[in-house]
């Protein structure tokens, strides 16, 4: 089962290879908006995606794995790619008082 690509972008940029070249950080820079392809002598080489959508690629091609492993892999494969996760993270330390749920509330009689 192939699915198409969700990008922001329904355009598709087509490069010669030479402008590729010339224009290669913006070609990637680009590559967040929709995917690029690149080609040569009138042929179709390659095509340069956001590293999301490879990810999603990759993750479809692969058989489905029980238990959320293939999605537990994805966010490790992201965590990675963005300098390995939230390990020094500390939340906010929450100050409440919990309430009683079945206590009756207390009303004014004027």
């Amino acid at each position: 089962m192939m699915q198409t690509l969700q990008t922001p972008s329904l355009r598709t940029r087509r490069l010669g290879v030479a402008e590729a070249k010339s224009k290669l950080s913006e070609v990637l820079r680009e590559a967040a908006k929709g995917p690029t392809i690149i080609h040569s002598r009138g042929k179709d080489v390659v095509v340069v995606l956001a590293m999301e959508d490879y990810e999603r690629l990759i993750a479809e091609q692969q058989t489905p794995v029980a238990g959320g492993a293939t999605f537990l892999k994805r966010i490790e494969a992201v965590k990675q790619r963005h300098g390995g996760g939230v390990s020094g993270f500390e939340p906010a330390h929450l100050d409440f008082r919990a309430s009683e749920p079945f206590a009756r509330k207390r009303t004014r009689r004027e």
